[in-house]
């Protein structure tokens, strides 16, 4: 059975721990100069963006397995499901209003 969501979650995944990595190069410079006045704060964050480097850099790599283990099937069998046909003088639901084209 395939299941394109877990195939779509983990390429959102990638895309934010990219994002997170590009973050940590070009700016995470200006959070530790934030923090100058408080050496405390300054350890405290050095720590969190320790912890989360590493954590991220096994995460990529279960992520990226599992975009390679589930990667969707272009060979799928599209089936049409039948349209519900309108009565004569059947209105839409009362939540549609006049707004559904």
């Amino acid at each position: 059975m395939h299941y394109p969501l877990r195939y779509r979650r983990a390429r959102s995944l990638l895309y934010v721990i990219g994002l997170f990595w590009l973050w940590l190069w070009l700016g995470s410079a200006a959070l530790m100069e934030g923090l100058y006045h408080s050496p405390l704060h300054a350890a405290l964050a050095m720590y969190a963006l320790a912890v989360a480097v590493l954590v991220s850099l096994p995460t990529a790599l279960l992520a990226a397995l599992r975009m390679i283990l589930t990667h969707p099937q272009r060979t799928a069998l599209i089936v049409p499901l039948p349209v519900a046909s309108r009565r004569a003088g059947e209105t839409a639901h009362w939540w549609y209003g006049k707004k559904v084209s």
